[in-house]
């Protein structure tokens, strides 16, 4: 088994997330992903990923009850940026990846949420949604 690629494309991310995206950070991606497959085995073609700066789920006291039922304790990541910032990194694969996103995202504030096809060259990115203000329920 070989490590990710290091492409990465990102399609249809608006300039405005570009700005404060973990996920354009050089090496970032690659780098959760291959720790995940170090770790778990070969990822799935497919998948959902959600990004979220550790920050703001330590200042609502934690990962909400609700994002710990949908997510697999195996799936969720804490990794760090180059510059020393923990993010969370949140994976789901399934038919039901898009549902799991847009139900798990509202939950977590300046999260970015992608849905992810894997190929042997490289990881393609399509951008769905940036959640700055999270739901309070």
């Amino acid at each position: 088994m070989g490590r990710i690629a290091d492409q990465l494309e990102i399609e249809g991310i608006p300039p405005y997330v570009e700005s404060w995206s973990a996920a354009r950070i050089p090496g970032f991606v690659p780098a959760v992903l291959n720790r995940w497959q170090n770790n778990f085995g070969k990822l799935p073609d497919d998948f959902a990923m959600v990004v979220c700066p550790q920050v703001e789920i330590d200042a609502r006291g934690g990962l909400p009850d609700r994002v710990r039922e949908l997510t697999n304790a195996r799936l969720r990541f804490q990794h760090f940026t180059g510059c020393h910032k923990p993010y969370a990194v949140l994976l789901y694969a399934g038919n039901d990846a898009e549902a799991w996103r847009s139900e798990v995202q509202p939950l977590l504030a300046w999260s970015e949420g992608y849905l992810v096809s894997m190929t042997e060259e490289t990881a393609r990115m399509k951008f769905i949604e940036a959640v700055e203000e999270c739901d309070d329920d």
